[in-house]
């Protein structure tokens, strides 16, 4: 027998024990009622003192039974299920020692019909162990015959009623085990059942931590991910960050450089040679050489701190209308060189926190920028509106407008998009990167419109109720 067999086994016992006690009470108050009417009616009825005796052994037990169960309140289950058995087997003898009693009588006070019920009520009860059956049915029925043989002689008139008790015992008992083997079954069906449910919700548990922790695990992939995706978009950043820096130093700086080392050399070696128109166009050219690159090296500085500074802005209350004039002021040579006006429409209170240095560039760039591609005699305006709860700044020109397919790459840093202005002025776009970091640094945004040959205005937010950092 297997370890699994038998401890099905086991547990199918204690079923049955568990069972069987637990109606205990009710089996045996009511055969102690029915046999107590018995002992009754042998004594004062019937008048046999015999048969009364024979109820007293099952009477005792019956009755003990009770006061134990109710004393003992479940503590020795074994004891009290053993102590059913033995009150059920001696109900049977009883019965059989009823018959042997009532045997010399004529009559059917002699018949074996009550031995047949209860042989067939004994068929319905569990019986675990193979000999305890055996016991159960045949135990009494032997001790009979051998009373017959050897002790009380049965009438052959007798033995026809009496031999009726065989096949109804076996059948009874064949009924009995037949009837254990299918509750067994179906208890070990069920048993099984149990065992595969809670192995299926071990298996369901454990693949819930399972899947918790590759959700976990899954969760730390993604933010890895991200900040796998981040650091690449950070380094390509630098990446471009450093060419750019790289082509403006190899090329942009490097130009005006060749030209006013160039041109002074001429001066030096070559003065006397030159007329006065001659050495003053030469002049010229030098000055406007070391203004580019002036502007240039400060647009650089300010870029390369930029990307190595993450500080909070300096907020200050301040009055952009007389930003506006200020910037005007700093770049009325330029724009009277090109005779382009200038104007300042920001309404006088227009007022803002912001970091001054930083707005400043950025209005400085724009209007620089307009003034290089806006043609003589042209006009360049700086106007303020709000919208959604924001301010708005705007540089407005009459220039040459910027292709539709240069606008969305204006502030890309992977972009080359530098166009010469109207009277061939060279540039970077650093200033226009500037103005992108120092707007988004406020939490505003920066924007474009332009039409070819009639015009661009650059247009930057700074919203009013947001904390910046």
């Amino acid at each position: 027998m297997s370890f699994e067999t038998q401890n099905i086994k086991q547990n199918f016992r204690l079923y049955l024990e568990e069972i069987t006690i637990r109606y205990i009470p009710a089996f045996t108050i009511s055969a102690m009622v029915i046999i107590s009417w018995f002992a009754y009616s042998d004594l004062f009825i019937r008048q046999s003192v015999n048969a009364f005796y024979t109820r007293l052994i099952p009477l005792a037990l019956g009755y003990s039974l009770l006061f134990f169960h109710y004393l003992n309140k479940g503590k020795n289950k074994r004891l009290e299920y053993n102590w059913y058995n033995i009150l059920t087997l001696s109900t049977l003898l009883m019965m059989y020692a009823k018959y042997l009693v009532y045997l010399p009588y004529e009559g059917d006070a002699y018949s074996v019909t009550g031995i047949i019920v209860l042989i067939f009520i004994l068929a319905l009860d569990f019986k675990v162990s193979l000999p305890s059956a055996i016991l159960s049915f045949f135990g009494p029925l032997l001790a009979t015959i051998l009373t017959f043989l050897f002790v009380a002689e049965l009438p052959d008139s007798k033995w026809v009623n009496y031999s009726n008790l065989f096949p109804m015992t076996i059948i009874a008992f064949i009924a009995n085990r037949a009837h254990y083997r299918l509750r067994y079954k179906l208890f070990k069906s069920n048993y099984l059942l149990n065992i595969e449910q809670q192995n299926a919700k071990e298996l369901y548990e454990e693949t819930l931590c399972v899947n918790e922790y590759l959700n976990e695990k899954n969760e730390k992939i993604e933010q890895q991910k991200k900040s796998i995706i981040a650091a690449n978009k950070e380094l390509r950043k630098l990446s471009q960050t450093k060419d750019k820096f790289f082509s403006i130093i190899s090329h942009d700086l490097k130009t005006p450089f060749n030209s006013i080392i160039g041109f002074s050399s001429l001066l030096s070696q070559h003065y006397d040679q030159f007329s006065d128109e001659d050495r003053k166009n030469y002049l010229d050219i030098i000055e406007k050489s070391a203004n580019n690159t002036h502007k240039l090296l400060d647009n650089l500085l300010e870029w390369s701190q930029l990307q190595n500074s993450k500080d909070n802005l300096k907020l200050e209350k301040t009055n952009l209308f007389l930003l506006g004039n200020e910037i005007i002021a700093l770049l009325q040579q330029m724009g009277d060189e090109k005779e382009i006006t200038l104007i300042n429409n920001i309404e006088a209170d227009t007022e803002a926190k912001v970091d001054i240095n930083k707005i400043k560039s950025v209005m400085r760039n724009l209007v620089s920028n307009a003034i290089k591609f806006t043609k003589e005699g042209g006009s360049v305006t700086l106007e303020s509106n709000t919208s959604n709860g924001a301010l708005e700044l705007s540089v407005a020109d009459t220039g040459i407008g910027i292709e539709p397919d240069k606008v969305n790459r204006l502030f890309n840093i992977s972009e080359k998009v530098s166009t010469p202005g109207t009277n061939k002025e060279s540039g970077t776009g650093l200033g226009l990167l500037l103005c992108d970091e120092f707007v988004k640094r406020h939490n505003g945004r920066i924007w474009v419109v332009s039409e070819i040959n009639k015009g661009t205005t650059f247009k930057f937010s700074l919203p009013q109720n947001t904390n910046v950092n």
